[in-house]
């Protein structure tokens, strides 16, 4: 019997291979374990934590299809496998945007929007892409439902797909926008060229996986792709291999700095400790307005710019930083920061009770960011 005939009784349609799933638990658990000793060994915990992940879907795919293998009538394996498998590209391309964001962050004045919003953008929308393939795969490959219930299944999916195919064409067009601005500014090192070519190969390579699996279900599961398993291993097992094995040769961690703090001075030399470009507003608040709509119209990016600061003054905006951070507990307790000094609540009522000092019984009202630059600019005047 040849590679995706039809075999009788198999729900798969045909016998699925028995020696490849072991071939490739192999590949990724190689890849997974050198992924997880470069994340600690470049301390990349932020950019690169979530490879060995990746790797590690990716495996349990393979261990229930090879299950599934001798096993071709027992439907709650392959399904298992389908939704698996199908999990492991999205957190790939997740990977890839917290790569860009650390880029930006590095070189914050040339990028095209705020660096933490390329994460919560991105994360946020490729979460509806799981959360898609997730209720949509199980449908599909659950050959006890109607051809109408499978039928929405495979449009979930579809709808994923094609959903993460315009995230990577925003993701490759945001990309190619900052290398024109580094390469133009002369800013652009070769160990930050090497990572951008490393993520426009890997994210055509995820597109290519994409349009793979929408033919898939445009074709539906009595069409020629669905029911040949070569197609399966070339353009999803295969490619996603290449992938993964790309970013080991080319690791991230070993070509970016491992903080969001650090970040290269305009001369294209000297790297530099600032406060970190961070998005201070609830991490609730970013989900529903990634872009901070309300802070461009107030210019709030313009007062959080800290590149062209002095070396004390961002001293100054670390230490407030530090002083004003929020512990876990209390982001948990109160995401939409309502309340304490500086929620939103808490600071409306501060502004109806301004301090007073004890000595003078004159008003003091709290430094902001704003202020904190202009009393480091008048002390340097003086000086």
């Amino acid at each position: 019997m040849g590679l995706g005939d039809y075999s009788p009784g198999s729900i798969w349609y045909y016998a699925p291979n028995k020696v490849a799933p072991i071939v490739f638990i192999v590949l990724f658990l190689i890849s997974g374990i050198i992924h997880a000793w470069q994340t600690i060994r470049y301390k990349s915990w932020r950019t690169t934590i979530l490879l060995p992940w990746a790797a590690l879907l990716m495996i349990s795919g393979f261990i229930t299809r090879e299950y599934g293998a001798y096993n071709t009538d027992n439907l709650a394996v392959m399904i298992a496998s389908v939704v698996l498998i199908m999990s492991g590209p999205p957190v790939y391309a997740l990977i890839n945007y917290f790569i860009l964001s650390r880029i930006l962050y590095y070189i914050p004045y040339l990028s095209p929007m705020h660096p933490g919003r390329v994460v919560t953008t991105f994360v946020g929308l490729d979460a509806v892409c799981e959360i898609l393939i997730a209720q949509g795969a199980w449908r599909m490959a659950n050959s006890t439902m109607t051809d109408k219930q499978r039928q929405v299944g495979a449009n979930l999916v579809k709808a994923s797909l094609i959903l993460q195919a315009c995230l990577f064409g925003a993701f490759g067009l945001m990309a190619a926008m900052f290398q024109h601005r580094a390469q133009k500014a002369n800013v652009l090192s070769k160990k930050l060229r090497t990572v951008l070519y490393v993520l426009y190969v890997s994210a055509t390579i995820i597109t290519i996986r994409c349009i793979y699996r929408i033919v898939e279900y445009v074709e539906g599961w009595q069409g020629k792709v669905y029911q040949n398993e070569a197609y399966f291993w070339v353009f999803e097992a295969s490619i996603m291999f290449v992938n993964t094995l790309l970013l080991n040769i080319w690791h991230p961690g070993k070509r970016l700095p491992s903080s969001n703090s650090r970040f290269l001075d305009r001369d294209g030399v000297t790297e530099r400790r600032g406060p970190g470009w961070a998005d201070d507003r609830p991490w609730i608040v970013t989900m529903f307005d990634p872009f901070d709509v309300w802070g461009l119209i107030k210019g709030r990016d313009k007062e959080t710019q800290f590149w062209d600061m002095s070396d004390e003054e961002l001293e100054r905006l670390r230490a407030e930083k530090k002083a004003n951070k929020r512990p876990v507990w209390a982001g948990a307790l109160d995401p939409f920061h309502l309340w304490g000094s500086r929620g939103y609540i808490g600071k409306y009522l501060s502004k109806s009770k301004p301090t007073t000092n004890a000595a003078d019984n004159a008003v003091t009202p709290v430094a902001s960011h704003t202020e904190v630059k202009e009393e480091a600019k008048n002390d340097e005047n003086v000086v």
